[in-house]
């Protein structure tokens, strides 16, 4: 049966009735007829953004089978901006189509998800995305990954965005979306591409105003909607009439502001039937580039840094923005000697003589200080200064002679040039390079970070144990290090070309490594995870052991046992209890997890000696998890640590 949507008019409210049937799961109270037609209609209360009680009447369908509860819409304004709770429930039939009976919303949603490249979900089961998940279950190209809770679900979507360039995690409503937020708001933070599913309650559910679970019981259900606008760069609020363009919409904003994006789904709205898309997803990012603005900025540069000596700082927007390899071939034109923040590590070769080092304002060793701040012209590609990767923002550089590129903008000596995209300006430059004059800013030898003599049956030092790393790291190793020792103990170390290193030095969320970890394992498993981390931060994630065995991820997971946050006391209070932690056995843990001798190796060191020897361990086994706890002293801190958490100390103190 074929139901007919007719719209009317009663008593001044607009409704969409239908013709024959009954009231498809719509309560009794909620039940009128039209007085002049006799036709059944359904008026449901809302509150508009200034309060006032208001009501919208839509009809029903009848005998529409397996249609599930959707939504007829209202006119839309934004559909970001308006109340999504305004709109009342209805069976779709009038939308249904006989050869797109089976495909729904969240058929529609997965295939875009697909379209972008990932392989996998992660993320949490609840009540009001269970239905949905299974049409994760069922995609030919999408796989599920459970995790043990929403934050480190969160966690694991940020490591694996950072290596496949986009993720997503579903949660539900309320309690499973606000534990991941934090991991929402460091994505944010750290321009990392993740888009966050909600599974929420039915509409009808919803529009009932009843206090419901997951909720805090107000009838209102925009509260965490509106939580999450500040830390996602796209949200959206899906409807049958709504779903293909928005959901089109958050995922290439996504993409393009390499951004975190929320999406709210029911699981009436995830059934609803929709047509499949008629056009691929736009992924390529588009360019905001002004032609006029780049001529002129290619102009001004080339007067800037002609005949001048040179140093380029490159940090992590380079690599977010998708502008390495512009960056590689800019670097390949010249003999322009080039440094990176921390942030923006492993960025380029740092095995080349021309590899200043790692910039970090006062704490910089000599070498890349000098490079930066001493020479004639600067060039900055995608730098971020932050008070944790510039030892409390203590640099030391004259606008006057900078040429910096940032995501949108270019400047030159102070002018601005806008709009202009990063890989654009650096491709100007390439061009600046051919026809100019750019000289080397020469650089001074090498600072030797570790002069002292290895003592290789003494106590484990921390500079023993980033030297000895450092020199055993496989060049296709993914270092994943937590924020703290293990943080700037590898910062100020050279990597192997090839080598990958990620860190959160800005959100700086202490026990988001373990997960992102498991994330970036998964994202490439011809690559072996290296996982740095404290005890203490280790203690807030460490259930996602259980998830890496049940997933074959073999990744070296370093554990720093050093009693306690070893990085808060350098900053306060370095004896106080609040800088205490509870004593795990680790040398048990992956087995409570499910760990055993077929897919597990646990090791300890206290020397330099055993420290090789379970590295050379570590080499051999790379088909097992390797958990290798490292006996630290409490107080041992990195050089580079060390001078900033002084900064931040001084800091805090204003």
């Amino acid at each position: 049966m074929r139901t007919t949507i007719t719209p009317i008019v009663a008593r001044g409210r607009a409704a969409l009735v239908a013709t024959g049937g009954y009231l498809h799961g719509v309560p009794p109270r909620r039940r009128r007829s039209h007085t002049r037609t006799g036709q059944l209609a359904v008026a449901w209360p809302y509150r508009t953004r200034a309060g006032a009680s208001r009501h919208l009447t839509h009809g029903c369908c009848a005998h529409i089978p397996r249609a599930g509860i959707v939504v007829f819409p209202h006119p839309q304004e934004n559909p970001v901006t308006q109340d999504p709770t305004a709109e009342l429930a209805a069976t779709p039939a009038a939308h249904a189509h006989d050869d797109q009976s089976t495909y729904t919303v969240a058929d529609y949603l997965f295939d875009r998800i697909a379209e972008t490249g990932i392989t996998e979900i992660f993320g949490v089961p609840g009540d009001f995305n269970l239905p949905f998940l299974d049409n994760v279950l069922a995609h030919p190209r999408l796989t599920w990954v459970g995790n043990n809770n929403e934050l480190n679900a969160g966690y694991c979507a940020d490591g694996y965005a950072r290596l496949k360039g986009f993720a997503a995690m579903i949660t539900t409503f309320g309690v499973g979306e606000l534990s991941a937020i934090n991991a929402t708001a460091g994505s944010f933070a750290e321009y990392v591409p993740v888009l966050h599913i909600v599974g929420a309650p039915a509409r009808a559910t919803q529009a009932s105003g009843l206090k419901v679970h997951h909720t805090l019981g107000d009838g209102k259900f925009t509260h965490f909607y509106d939580m999450a606008r500040p830390v996602t760069c796209a949200q959206a609020w899906l409807t049958p009439a709504n779903a293909a363009q928005e959901i089109d919409r958050v995922i290439t904003t996504i993409l393009e502001q390499r951004r975190p994006g929320y999406l709210l789904l029911s699981p009436d709205v995830a059934r609803a039937p929709m047509y499949r898309p008629d056009a691929p997803l736009r992924e390529e990012v588009r360019s905001g580039t002004s032609s006029a603005a780049l001529a002129a900025f290619e102009q001004a540069a080339r007067e800037f840094l002609d005949g001048q000596e040179i140093t380029i700082l490159a940090d992590l927007l380079v690599h977010r923005l998708g502008a390495q390899a512009g960056l590689q071939e800019l670097l390949d034109a010249t003999d322009l000697p080039y440094a990176t923040l921390a942030w923006g590590k492993t960025l380029v070769d740092e095995s080349t003589a021309r590899f200043a080092g790692v910039y970090a304002g006062a704490a910089s060793e000599e070498r890349a200080r000098a490079a930066v701040e001493d020479c004639e012209r600067l060039i900055t590609l995608g730098v971020e200064f932050t008070d944790n990767t510039t030892a409390g923002f203590s640099m030391q550089l004259d606008e006057d002679r900078i040429l910096a590129v940032d995501a949108h903008q270019a400047t030159v000596g102070g002018r601005p040039f806008a709009p202009i995209d990063l890989r654009d300006a650096i491709g100007a430059l390439q061009r600046v390079a051919q026809v100019a004059s750019l000289r080397p800013h020469p650089l001074a030898a090498p600072t030797q970070l570790s002069n002292h003599i290895i003592d290789e049956d003494a106590q484990l030092t921390q500079d023993d144990l980033w030297e000895i790393l450092a020199g055993w790291l496989p060049s296709d190793s993914i270092v994943v290090a937590d924020q703290g020792t293990s943080f700037f103990g590898m910062a100020d170390r050279t990597m192997p070309a090839g080598s990958m290193f990620i860190g959160q030095p800005l959100w700086g969320s202490i026990g988001y490594t373990l997960p992102a970890a498991l994330g970036a394992g998964i994202a490439d498993r011809s690559r072996r995870s290296i996982l740095l981390i404290g005890d203490g931060s280790a203690q807030l994630t460490v259930q996602e052991i259980s998830t890496m065995l049940r997933e074959g991820i073999n990744p070296l997971l370093v554990v720093i046992n050093n009693s306690g946050y070893t990085v808060e006391r350098a900053i306060h209070g370095p004896n106080q209890d609040y800088n205490d932690i509870a004593t795990y056995s680790w040398q048990d843990i992956p087995a409570a997890f499910g760990g055993t001798d077929d897919n597990c190796l646990v090791t300890r060191a206290h020397t330099p000696r055993e420290l090789r020897q379970a590295l050379a361990q570590a080499r051999e086994n790379r088909d097992k998890l390797v958990l290798l706890e490292v006996m630290m002293e409490r107080d041992d801190m990195p050089r580079l640590l060390t001078t900033i958490t002084q900064a931040l100390a001084e800091s805090s103190r204003r």
